[in-house]
């Protein structure tokens, strides 16, 4: 019988076939790791290890990962913000509609109504001033930003009239004691002549702060009426250099609606006092008036010194000239005016006297 187990016959041939399919194998082996590319088995500490998706290709240059920077959030590309240039020369600014309701231009009367708001940053005033002038009752309060100027022009009139009698009487009124005013003047005179001397609740300039009324301390320590004449008259003709202006002048009852009330100041702050003076209008002229007049073409006057432009923005969107100093105020209607200060030149110096 004839052995299957042929290797055992011859062993030497076995033992070269061994080799050769040794060798072989060790050859095909070296050529495959010569095409194929390195791999660490160990990443190196803090390494970010990332499984590769299987349709990405080694072989193409778009994928590869030293091309592929890291996900960072911050380098995300943000929407494209709206352009702030909107034509040569100018940027845009966007407020908020509220705002309209705010700032010292405020026109509040017989036909705009004013929501007092929850913020609105009130002072006593015997508490923040320094000039110590009377204020009865001695609570009343005013916007705390036109303390300083009301200082101001309270200390100048003592010093060059020497007149210490003037005091306020009435300031900051919330609707309750407007509505008890009101309606004291209708017990008196009746509905339509109270309209003339006192407004409806949310109606009147005291509401925002901005307003009071001056009255004449007597020397028994009652308050009298101010009339605004004598050594008082003072108020009016130079009451605008402190951002004041007197608010109900007997020649503007027929716009203002509003009987003459020589006691009655407003401050709407400078330079508008100042225009408002020059031109002798009344301030719901200055707001109607200023609405003829655009960024492009600003009514353009000249007050200590400084050129300033003033002008109206319809809405909430305004155009302000770039590289200007600028402060905006809302009218209480249905837009802004805008003040830009254009350029210094010499003040007049007056001689001294």
């Amino acid at each position: 019988m004839r052995s299957r187990l042929w290797f055992w016959k011859y062993p030497l041939s076995f033992l070269l076939l061994l080799l050769i399919v040794a060798a072989f194998t060790f050859v095909y082996s070296l050529t495959e790791m010569a095409g194929a590319p390195y791999q660490r088995t160990d990443p190196p500490e803090n390494a970010v290890v990332e499984t590769p998706d299987p349709g990405d290709s080694p072989d193409d240059p778009e994928d590869d990962p030293e091309d592929i920077p890291e996900d960072n959030p911050e380098d995300e590309p943000e929407d494209d913000p709206e352009p702030v240039f909107i034509e040569q020369g100018f940027i845009s600014i966007e407020l908020d509609e509220r705002e309209i309701h705010q700032g010292y231009l405020l026109l509040v009367n017989h036909d705009h109504t004013y929501t007092i708001p929850n913020d609105l940053d009130l002072v006593r005033i015997t508490e923040a001033t320094t000039t110590n002038f009377r204020v009865q009752p001695d609570t009343s309060r005013l916007l705390r930003s036109i303390i300083e100027p009301l200082d101001e022009m309270m200390g100048d009139f003592r010093r060059v009239i020497g007149d210490r009698t003037v005091a306020i009487r009435s300031a900051y009124r919330n609707y309750d004691s407007q509505r008890s005013i009101f309606n004291s003047w209708v017990s008196q005179v009746g509905r339509q002549e109270a309209l003339m001397w006192a407004a409806l609740p949310g109606h009147s300039e005291h509401h925002t702060g901005l307003a009071f009324d001056f009255g004449i301390l007597s020397s028994n320590g009652t308050l009298t009426t101010f009339t605004g004449t004598g050594n008082t008259s003072w108020f009016r003709r130079n009451s605008y250099k402190y951002g004041f202006i007197l608010r109900y002048q007997q020649s503007k009852t027929r716009i203002t609606q509003t009987a003459n009330e020589p006691w009655h100041f407003r401050y709407v702050g400078l330079p508008h006092s100042a225009l408002i003076h020059q031109k002798n209008w009344c301030l719901e002229e200055f707001i109607e008036n200023i609405r003829d007049y655009t960024y492009e073409e600003p009514l353009e006057f000249e007050y200590d010194g400084v050129i300033y432009g003033v002008y109206f923005a319809e809405g909430t969107s305004i155009r302000i000239p770039i590289n200007t100093e600028f402060n905006v105020s809302g009218n209480n209607i249905d837009g802004f005016i805008v003040t830009v200060t254009w350029q210094e030149t010499e003040p007049d110096i007056a001689p001294e006297v």
